[in-house]
């Protein structure tokens, strides 16, 4: 039996969760029966994107992204490339009201094929709003929208405009083995931390107003007046980062702060932490809480759509009242204040993370719907 061509679309501008999704399919889609290859946009952002796709032994292309039908070039070039290109599967990532609208249309234009879609944040708050016609227009060949969770499918599902199937299939990571005393050493020695220092509470993401970081600020003034040991780890950027500095610096906590802007493979770093933090307004599900648990190092997360399929509240993290920052350094000071808590929640959450969240589920479910098509 030949192998079934992929291609898998994204014309995000930025390296973020659902990037990061398309990389774990390409890495876990069984190689013996399907043929991948990754398209993204050419802005520069997502060039570690590419570069790490090829590593996988993925084959890439860059396209233009089409903000808007009315831009001839670009959505001209798109248009000829799918005339000429017919995977057997084609899948749109991130295919919102945002995104991949222009692509969608090009590909319905040259294929009229079904498409699979995935769709990451579609109780986001933008999504109240009408659905714009170009959208509707895009996705008239949808045969199959994955979705992380069910408020996620409850989301897609209550649009007027939703075409066929909605599925839901979990983000799933790879299991990098115990988290050994040895890799956490490592991975501190990565960030410049010493081993009697800590111990370190990790916040990773773009600093975007989705993300909320000011919230963490209010945490780490609630902590760090009473736990001045504490280390407070930021990974990513964003447009709020320097504000989110600036901030810290104006409270007096820089020494209790370190920002490594975004690293490569920051994954390989979570493991350093005694605890994650999220403090977003909406998520779809996370790669990092996943990554974290994996490694054994539980979240602290606000209560939102989503969340509690992600988290087990008091079994393997905690959750808490969105945008509550009395709620968030009460939470934090009490975890850190309790070894043996934090280490049999980091413990929960590696078991569930492996039994719930894995990578060869993800990608077996996923290939069984491309099957289905």
């Amino acid at each position: 039996m030949s192998r079934r061509r992929v291609l898998l679309y994204s014309d995000g501008p930025v390296f973020s969760g659902a990037e990061r999704y398309l990389l774990e399919l390409a890495r876990g889609l069984p190689k013996d029966r399907f043929d991948i290859e990754l398209v993204c946009a050419e802005d520069g952002a997502v060039d570690g994107m590419e570069e790490e796709a090829r590593q996988l032994g993925v084959g890439t292309r860059r396209l233009p992204a089409i903000p808007t039908l009315s831009q001839r070039g670009p959505f001209l070039k798109v248009l000829r490339y799918f005339a000429t290109n017919r995977p057997d599967v084609l899948h749109f990532n991130l295919a919102d009201p945002r995104s991949c609208n222009g692509a969608m249309t090009a590909a319905r234009m040259a294929m009229r094929s079904q498409f699979v879609t995935t769709e990451h944040l579609p109780m986001a708050e933008f999504d109240d709003r009408p659905l714009p016609f170009r959208h509707r227009l895009a996705t008239r060949n949808t045969a199959m929208t994955i979705v992380l969770n069910e408020s996620c499918r409850a989301a897609v599902l209550a649009r007027k405009h939703t075409r066929g199937r909605v599925e839901v299939v979990p983000n799933g990571v790879a299991d990098p083995g115990e988290p050994t005393p040895a890799r956490r050493l490592a991975a501190r020695a990565t960030l410049g931390i010493a081993e009697h220092e800590g111990p370190i509470v990790g916040w990773i993401g773009r600093f975007e107003d989705q993300k909320n970081p000011d919230l963490m600020v209010e945490g780490v003034r609630r902590v760090a007046t009473q736990r001045p040991d504490v280390l407070f780890v930021w990974l990513g950027d964003g447009t709020l980062l320097e504000p989110t500095q600036h901030r810290i610096r104006e409270l007096g906590f820089a020494e209790s702060c370190r920002f490594y802007g975004h690293l490569p493979h920051g994954r390989d770093v979570i493991v350093a932490c005694d605890l994650l933090v999220n403090t977003s307004w909406f998520e779809g599900m996370p790669f990092t809480i996943l990554e974290a648990g994996i490694d054994g190092v539980p979240a602290l997360a606000p209560k939102i759509p989503g969340m509690d399929a992600l988290v087990a509240d008091r079994a393997s993290g905690l959750l808490i009242p969105p945008g509550d920052g009395d709620a968030l350094g009460e939470a934090m000071i009490g975890l850190l204040s309790d070894t043996n808590r934090l280490e049999h929640l980091g413990r929960v959450a590696r078991e569930r993370v492996k039994t719930l969240f894995s990578l060869e589920a993800m990608c077996q479910r996923t290939a069984t719907l491309y099957d289905e098509l």
